[in-house]
């Protein structure tokens, strides 16, 4: 009888055990944010038209990348990411480009030259994305998570409009004028 007894404690003994360290409450995390790790002012920028320091007119595009085991995955998928962000940016700019061209000119060109602005526009998306670098990247500290910070220049756009011979004289000044002036605009909007 006292086995039987001795038995029936343990057993309640351990089952109070579980019921008590069952009903323990964890402690809830503490979001960790980018900003608690002062990152450089870019990492939480959005991608899109400013100045620089030196007064130079450029397109910023920011990609990330987290979760990644193998860094030199994590290094490439936020650059590409980065390049991504700022080749929306030119196509958004040539684009604009395009349509303010083709309102302007509608009356006066000839379906020829629409053509090739057409044409040149997309070439001149895909060198001008060529022509971007990247310029920095930070690791957030508190997770596993590399920012890319990617730039290509207006000039380096217009550049390459400025190669395009298809175009008359006439038209790429007036492009190369306008994506100035839409330069400006963006920034001002905060695009």
């Amino acid at each position: 009888m006292k086995n039987i007894q001795g038995y029936f404690i343990l057993i309640a003994a351990l089952f109070m055990l579980a019921v008590f360290s069952g009903c323990t409450s964890t402690p809830e995390k503490t979001r960790v944010i980018v900003g608690d790790y002062q990152p450089p002012d870019w990492v939480n920028k959005v991608s899109g038209a400013f100045n620089d320091g030196n007064d130079q007119k450029v397109f910023y595009g920011v990609g990330s990348a987290d979760g990644m085991k193998n860094l030199s995955l994590q290094r490439t998928t936020a650059d590409d990411r980065a390049i991504a962000q700022l080749a929306t940016q030119i196509k958004s700019v040539v684009k604009r480009l395009k349509e303010d061209y083709e309102s302007i000119t509608a009356a006066g060109k000839d379906s020829t030259e629409r053509e090739n602005v057409d044409g040149v526009m997309k070439v001149v998306v895909d060198e001008t994305v060529r022509g971007a670098r990247i310029i920095d990247h930070w690791e957030h500290p508190g997770k596993n998570v590399l920012y890319s910070l990617a730039r290509v220049e207006l000039s380096n756009l217009q550049k390459q409009i400025e190669t395009r011979k298809e175009l008359s004289d006439e038209s790429r000044d007036t492009i190369k004028k306008r994506a100035e002036k839409l330069h400006e605009k963006m920034g001002k909007e905060g695009l």
